[in-house]
C-alpha cells in the first residue's frame, strides 16, 4: 500500500492495482500455542526482571516481536541496514469524545518504529528489544492525539525507501474471525491474501485455546529459514 501511494501522481478513483507475486512465493501459517506465548512471556521476565512490570506484554506484542525477529534474522545480510515495523491501533475509544458503540467503519492509527538497525533484532537480545519497542508503542497510543496522524504518516513515507525490511500487521487476535457464521458453519481456515514480504497477518486460533495464527508470505527459500528460526526458538 505504501508503495502504491508514494508512486501516485494525483488523486484517482481507479482501483488500486493488484500486485503480482513471483512463482516461488509461498503462504504459510505459523502457530503459537497458549503455552508457547506463556513461555515467551517467561523468557521476557527472565531476561529483564527489573523492567518486566512496566512492559505491556500482551499476546499481540509477544507474537509480533517474536515473528519480527525471525524475519530479520532470516533475511540476514548487512545487519547495519535499516528496518522499519509498525501496526495499526484501534482508535475508536481513544478519540475525545469516543465514537459511539454503533459506529460502523475503520478508525485506526499507525504506530511504528522507523529506521532501526537490523542488528538490534538479530542479536540474542533481539526479541526483548522488539518487545520493549512494541510495548512503548502500544502504551503510547492512549496519549496520542488524532491530530498527530499526519506526522506519523510522514515518518512512514519518508523511511520507506531507506528501509530494507518494512513490517506491518493485518488482522488482530481480537476479531473473532472463527466465531463468525453466515449460515454455512464456522470457517475452517482463515488466510489474509493481501500480505507479502515482511507484512504478516495475525488472528486467534480456531480451537479457541488462546493461541495465535500468524500468516507469512515469502519466497520459499526465505520461508524455510523463518520456519526453522521460529521452531528452533520455541524449542530452545
Amino acid at each position: 500500500m505504501v508503495e502504491v501511494v508514494t508512486t501516485m501522481k494525483g488523486r484517482s478513483l481507479c482501483p488500486i492495482p493488484a500486485k503480482e507475486l513471483e512463482d516461488e512465493v509461498v503462504l504459510s501459517t505459523l502457530v503459537l500455542s497458549r503455552d508457547d506465548v506463556e513461555r515467551l512471556r517467561e523468557r521476557i521476565k527472565s531476561q529483564s526482571p527489573s523492567q518486566y512490570q512496566r512492559l505491556h506484554v500482551s499476546t499481540f506484542v509477544i507474537a509480533y516481536a517474536y515473528v519480527w525477529t525471525c524475519l530479520v534474522k532470516a533475511r540476514g545480510g548487512n545487519m547495519e541496514r535499516y528496518v522499519t515495523f509498525l501496526f495499526m491501533g484501534d482508535f475508536r475509544e481513544r478519540l475525545d469524545p469516543p465514537l459511539p458503540a454503533t459506529y460502523l467503519g475503520n478508525c485506526v492509527f499507525p504506530a511504528g518504529s522507523y529506521k532501526r538497525k537490523a542488528a538490534e533484532f538479530g542479536e540474542e537480545r533481539g526479541f526483548l528489544t522488539a518487545v520493549e519497542i512494541l510495548s512503548e508503542l502500544v502504551k503510547g497510543l492512549s496519549s496520542r492525539k488524532i491530530e498527530t496522524i499526519l506526522e506519523e504518516f510522514r515518518a512512514i513515507f519518508s523511511c520507506k525507501g531507506e528501509s530494507s525490511q518494512f513490517g506491518t500487521v493485518a488482522g488482530s487476535t481480537r476479531l473473532g474471525v472463527y466465531e463468525s457464521d453466515f449460515g454455512w458453519g464456522r470457517p475452517v481456515k482463515s488466510d489474509v491474501i493481501s500480505i507479502e514480504g515482511e507484512r504478516i497477518s495475525m488472528g486467534e486460533r480456531r480451537d479457541g485455546s488462546g493461541g495465535v495464527e500468524i500468516g507469512v508470505c515469502l519466497k520459499k527459500s526465505e520461508m524455510d529459514k523463518v520456519i526453522a528460526l521460529f521452531n528452533n526458538g520455541l524449542q530452545n
